[in-house]
């Protein structure tokens, strides 16, 4: 190859006659008979360019994977508190913020409904009295001989059938929640509902307001604990070998910078969404200062330790790059000067590519602004 002095260029794809073969290899020695073949960057660009050089696998083989996702509330920990009837609001105790126990009183409200659920219990409980009272008279007077065997059973089916209105009327009440009066007369307070905390925790949001009519799909109160979370990421289908349950997690959050949030992966949803081509995973975290609120974006980080390390080599993806009918990597030789090296890939999600032949652990690539370089290389 002969030097044309008259070229000026800034970067410079160079492969001199004089280049011997030089081997590269996997973890498991294996060479490659391509010759050295390299590109020339100014130096005081780089940093302009955002091109950046890092080793190979990371740290002992080790990538990390990033995914995005929110903070929620830990479902298990998670209550929404409403009526199952249409009821007037006409007493508040609890308000957003306020720490309840489970079964304390939230609010009270006047429902018609039930007061005649309560009167028809009532009414049944009196007519089975009555029929219960007369089946028994029928009965001790059959014994005697002073009434027909007709009547006695007359007596005794309305008996029955009263004492099965009676239980009707309760049955309705308890689905009500609503406690069966008592002695044959009202209770205390006819006519309403009592809506009580399901869980311990704290009232995060109430959307009852006093003299609101209040419908069965509304929610009144949401009680949760907010020291207990969950982080709920997305996770590519690609991506799915490296997210395994009981994984270690990292987590930080764009409001707190700084901030990092161990957690560590519960669950993995079973399908995957047939149009994002993603699924949750969720990451359980504590919360026990409060600092972290649901509703804040969270970027995770999960560490990709190849378990077969010694026949693959996991780096970013954006660091390989399509040449020719060939993936390369550029290998950092100096600062500004980088060695086009032919790789063959095995798996390739958006994030990780696994190197199975031509690159050795620990060897510097550039990992950002390597398709800057592909750029230059076909300019050539």
């Amino acid at each position: 190859m002969k030097c044309v002095g008259w070229i000026f260029m800034a970067v410079v794809l160079s492969c001199a006659p004089a280049c011997t073969t030089k081997p590269t290899r996997t973890g498991e020695g294996r060479s490659s008979p391509d010759k050295v073949r390299t590109v020339k960057f100014d130096p005081s660009a780089l940093q302009r360019l955002g091109i950046q050089v890092a080793p190979a696998g990371g740290v002992h083989g080790v990538q990390i994977l990033h995914v995005p996702g929110t903070f929620e509330y830990n479902l298990e920990k998670y209550a929404e508190v409403g009526s199952i009837v249409d009821g007037r609001i006409t007493s508040l105790s609890s308000r957003v913020g306020d720490i309840v126990k489970k079964g304390q009183h939230l609010a009270t409200l006047s429902v018609p409904s039930i007061a005649q659920a309560q009167s028809q219990y009532i009414s049944a409980q009196a007519a089975a009295l009555v029929a219960k009272e007369h089946a028994e008279r029928e009965r001790a007077l059959l014994k005697k001989q002073l009434t027909t065997a007709h009547e006695a059973e007359l007596a005794s089916s309305d008996a029955i059938r009263t004492e099965a209105d009676m239980a009707a009327a309760a049955a309705r009440l308890r689905v009500l929640g609503v406690s069966l009066p008592s002695g044959g007369k009202t209770i205390l307070g006819a006519g309403s509902l009592t809506l009580v905390a399901p869980i311990g925790g704290v009232v995060v949001k109430r959307d009852a307001v006093l003299g609101r009519y209040l419908q069965p799909n509304e929610t009144a109160f949401v009680i949760a604990d907010p020291t207990s979370l969950w982080a709920t990421v997305d996770v590519y289908e690609n991506d799915l070998p490296y997210f395994k349950v009981n994984a270690e997690v990292e987590l930080t959050v764009d409001a707190l910078p700084g901030k990092i949030v161990k957690g560590k992966v519960f669950l993995i949803e079973p399908q995957v969404g047939r149009e994002t081509r993603m699924l949750r995973a969720r990451i359980a975290v504590d919360n026990a200062n409060g600092e972290l609120k649901p509703g804040l974006f969270v970027r995770a980080s999960i560490k990709i330790e190849d378990e077969k390390h010694d026949k693959t080599l996991p780096v970013p993806s954006s660091a390989v790059q399509p040449l020719g009918e060939s993936d390369v990597v550029f290998i950092e030789i100096q600062p500004g000067k980088y060695e086009i090296r032919n790789v063959r890939i095995g798996r390739r999600t958006a994030q990780v590519a696994e190197i199975l032949e031509g690159l050795r652990d620990g060897e510097r690539i550039v990992v950002e602004g390597a398709f800057l370089l592909r750029g230059e290389v076909t300019k050539q």
